[in-house]
């Protein structure tokens, strides 16, 4: 008779992974749109605005998104200042 054992592979990635999951924000890395740089769409950047950057996910937010000041960590600064930091555009599109 066959046994059938199933695949260990799914578990053990699960494993290894979640420890990084759960322990990211605490362990002090770059966010996540520092680690994966896409460049913005918008061809004209207004540096000035002020967004709602998260810190946790490597996002900002405009003045006009639902979120804005309302995700945690996060912090108030520049688009410039965003985008110098790593920070992506949550919208896929600079704030005007």
């Amino acid at each position: 008779m066959a046994s059938h054992h199933r695949p260990l592979f799914l578990p053990i990635v699960i494993l290894l992974a979640m420890p990084v999951v759960v322990f990211y924000p605490a362990l002090k890395w770059p966010p996540l749109g520092k680690l994966f740089r896409v460049a913005p769409r918008a061809s004209t950047t207004n540096s000035a605005v002020k967004i709602w950057a998260n810190k946790r996910s490597g996002l900002y937010y405009c003045p006009d998104s639902k979120l804005y000041g309302k995700l945690t960590p996060g912090a108030y600064m520049s688009q410039g200042e965003a985008l110098q930091g790593g920070y992506q555009p949550a919208a896929k599109e600079t704030c005007r």
